[in-house]
Order: structure tokens, then C-alpha cells, then sequence
């Protein structure tokens, strides 16, 4: 199968966005915007690369810090439990992985992105976010499978990335939960 280039997969990803922003409805502040921009770009290079940049996760984390100002106490616990827990989770189902089957199934750049969602949406709206983007990535699998079988190919292993899934299913829980 062929991959798009960078500038279609971008509006592709633009496109779901904005479908997503309309349909859960929501202002576009500049806090939306910075957090969008920072969602595609990861999902883009993701998708393109099976690879997170550094500096987008690191950006992602820093600007939910930043996002924290002046909030109260309780939200800004909610986040930084947020930050903190669901990247050592996603770290330790990663080594489990590994461990168990040999191979990597979980990249790394999915645990540090983990913390900036955490950050931005709190550790109580990331277990949506991780629900939403787990039953999204099993339907693409489904689907592939569906395909593959239609078309005589092998299943084998099925690389998929994860952090579009996970990009998508924030900006939706973020939008829908009355961001800060």
C-alpha cells in the first residue's frame, strides 16, 4: 500500500479536525488553536513515520503546564496525576510488551505523549481518550482484516500508529469537556 505525502496526509488531518470541532461544538481560543496545531503535527508525523517527534510532545507537555495557570487546585492536581500516571502506565504496558513478546508494540514516543494529554485533559478525561483511540485503532485492525482477506494477502503483524488514535480522541474528550 502506497503512503500519502506529508501535505495530504496534513489536510486529511486538518479536515478531521475541523469535522470533529464542529460537531462537538466548542470556541476557538487560543488555547484550542495551540493544542490542535500541536494534535496534527504529531498525528501527521506519526502516521507518516510510525515516529512522535521529540519536540511536539515535549511543546505538548510544557504548553498543558502553562495551561494550569491560575486554575484551581483541584484541576491542576487532576493534570499533573494526569501527566504523570498515564505515561508510566503506558511505559510499563510497553516493557511488559516487550518483555513478553520480544518486540516492541508500544513506542516510546506514545508513552511521552501520554504526558502531555494527561496534562491538557486531566487523568480522569484521559481514560476516555485512551478508550476512544483503543476501540478506534481495533476497528482499523478489523477493517484490515476484512481487507486483507478479501484480497487473499496474509495477515502477519499489523503495524499501526497509535498516536493519531490518541491525537483525535483528545482533541474530541478536550473539546466535549469544557477544556480550562
Amino acid at each position: 500500500m502506497q503512503s500519502l505525502s506529508l501535505p495530504v496526509l496534513t489536510v486529511l488531518h486538518m479536515i478531521g479536525y475541523a469535522v470533529v470541532f464542529i460537531v462537538v461544538g466548542g470556541s476557538l481560543t487560543l488555547q484550542a488553536f495551540v493544542f490542535v496545531l500541536l494534535l496534527i503535527w504529531i498525528s501527521v508525523i506519526d502516521a507518516d513515520r510510525f515516529e512522535i517527534p521529540d519536540i511536539a510532545a515535549l511543546l505538548l507537555a510544557v504548553t498543558g503546564v502553562l495551561l494550569l495557570w491560575d486554575q484551581p487546585s483541584a484541576v491542576v492536581l487532576d493534570s499533573f496525576v494526569g501527566g504523570t500516571l498515564w505515561p508510566l502506565l503506558f511505559w510499563a504496558i510497553a516493557y511488559g510488551y516487550l518483555r513478553t513478546r520480544g518486540f516492541h508494540g508500544l513506542g516510546f514516543g506514545d508513552v511521552k505523549l501520554m504526558s502531555g494529554i494527561g496534562l491538557w485533559c486531566g487523568f480522569t478525561a484521559t481514560i476516555n481518550v485512551v478508550l476512544a483511540a483503543s476501540l478506534a485503532g481495533i476497528v482499523l485492525l478489523a477493517l484490515r482484516a476484512v481487507h486483507n482477506r478479501s484480497t487473499h494477502h496474509p495477515l502477519g503483524q499489523s503495524m499501526v500508529a497509535f498516536g493519531p488514535f490518541l491525537c483525535l480522541s483528545a482533541w474530541t474528550i478536550w473539546l466535549a469537556g469544557a477544556p480550562i
